[in-house]
């Protein structure tokens, strides 16, 4: 973070709420005030504890599924963990899976899985919002960021190899803006 944000905010919560309201406005996306207030407070979370879900924390698979073995509210607390950790790593990132057998989709899967399992009613309704939500959510949070935004036009070949492989959804729109055509069947045509 930069000494510019930590004057103008008082606190992480407030840029990160600044943010997303800027990345809804300018992409016109809109996520419901109780994801946006869910996500604000998650990202100011992970910014004071990246660690966890970097490279050397523990694969985010054995954590679900031990999550899924335990009971009651520690199960619950397990499974919301795997959830935000899987949200984080999908819209933060995403290319910090390229060197490993796993890639954005198998990411999604985990954390979608994770919050619909612990879903419920009244506070943990946000949770079945976020399962339903999530590729979408995780755009939002990949646009706060701005990953990709900024390629090179020369390394146009490199991020479309990087999209075929892993298909992140980030190398996507950066093909497309820059006048590639993608569609589901992976054939691609140049505009």
């Amino acid at each position: 973070m930069t000494h510019a944000v930590a004057v103008s905010h008082a606190t992480l919560e407030s840029f990160f709420f600044e943010e997303i309201e800027q990345v809804q406005e300018r992409t016109g996306r809109s996520l419901p005030t109780e994801v946006e207030a869910y996500v604000v407070h998650l990202l100011a979370a992970y910014a004071v504890r990246p660690a966890e879900a970097g490279r050397t924390s523990r694969p985010l698979a054995l954590d679900y599924l031990q999550a899924r073995s335990q009971s009651g509210s520690a199960r619950a607390h397990a499974l919301r963990g795997v959830g935000d950790r899987a949200l984080y790593i999908s819209g933060v990132v995403p290319r910090s899976l390229h060197r490993t057998p796993v890639n954005v989709k198998y990411v999604h899967g985990i954390g979608e899985s994770a919050y619909r399992e612990v879903a419920g009613d009244g506070p943990l309704a946000v949770l079945g919002t976020l399962a339903h939500m999530f590729g979408e959510v995780a755009d939002v949070i990949g646009d706060v960021v701005e990953l990709g935004a900024v390629d090179e036009p020369g390394d146009l070949l490199a991020v479309y190899e990087r999209w075929r492989l892993h298909g992140d959804p980030r190398d996507a729109k950066v093909l497309v803006r820059a006048g590639v055509m993608l569609d589901r069947e992976q054939s691609d045509v140049v505009q």
